[in-house]
């Protein structure tokens, strides 16, 4: 079982054409039922749990990860105000050329859903520049 359900490499969108410099930061989570259980973990063993998951999806890390920081956030959900789920259609469909993608569109949201948002956006996307 991994430990890890995402990994984002943050300083990715800060990129532009010139050549990319050494460093940056990757976040990785867990979200759901894996996440509760390293919850009963030490901060030391999270680190190491991701560690090894990072390292086993790209070996060529060995030796080049910092120190890792733990957050945590237990069952960390959005919170909708007294009618502000009427606004949930709007957020479904894309304003011109502004597509929107997140698990803040459903009724449970989940990192999973959040991904799948994103994919479902992406494919809706491309499919679009396709026109």
């Amino acid at each position: 079982m991994r430990a890890s359900g995402k990994v984002i490499p943050h300083a990715a969108a800060l990129r532009g054409p010139r050549p990319r410099k050494p460093g940056g930061a990757l976040a990785c989570f867990a979200g759901g039922a894996v996440a509760d259980d390293l919850f009963t973990l030490t901060d030391e063993e999270i680190v190491t749990r991701f560690t090894a998951d990072l390292l086993s999806l790209y070996p060529e890390l060995e030796g080049k990860l910092g120190d890792g920081i733990v957050r945590r956030h237990p069952r960390v959900v959005p919170f909708w105000a007294p009618g502000g789920r009427a606004s949930l259609p709007t957020l479904r469909e894309h304003l011109g050329p502004i597509y929107l993608a997140g698990d803040y569109q459903l009724d449970m949201p989940s990192l999973a859903d959040a991904a799948s948002s994103g994919e479902r956006t992406a494919k809706e996307i491309l499919a679009s520049l396709a026109r």
